[in-house]
């Protein structure tokens, strides 16, 4: 079964928030440990990170920080979600080719 492409889920968490589109949406994913979470009504962080310098600090912490997600939930508990752990956006199930 398929519901939403990954490009497209990544597209909406980008323009999450801006005009006309709604500033939440659900996650299902997978944990580390294997166990499955899901969250509901949770929305972008954006505007938490401050303007970044290109030294060696900043580049190692680019590189930490690529392939998350950088949320907040309904409670404000601020978390990260990696991409390759996201099993469905909206309800809609995501394939990960592209």
């Amino acid at each position: 079964m398929f519901g939403i492409y990954l490009s497209q889920v990544l597209a909406e968490y980008r323009a999450s928030g801006t005009s006309g589109h709604s500033p939440f949406f659900d996650l299902t994913y997978r944990k580390a440990d294997g166990a499955y979470g899901g969250k509901t009504s949770v929305r972008r962080r954006a505007g938490d990170v401050p303007p970044q310098k290109k030294d060696l600090t900043s580049i190692k912490h680019e590189n930490r920080h690529a392939g998350k997600l950088h949320l907040i939930d309904q409670t404000g508990h601020k978390f990260e979600l990696h991409i390759p752990l996201l099993l469905s956006y909206n309800g809609k199930l995501i394939d990960h080719r592209f």
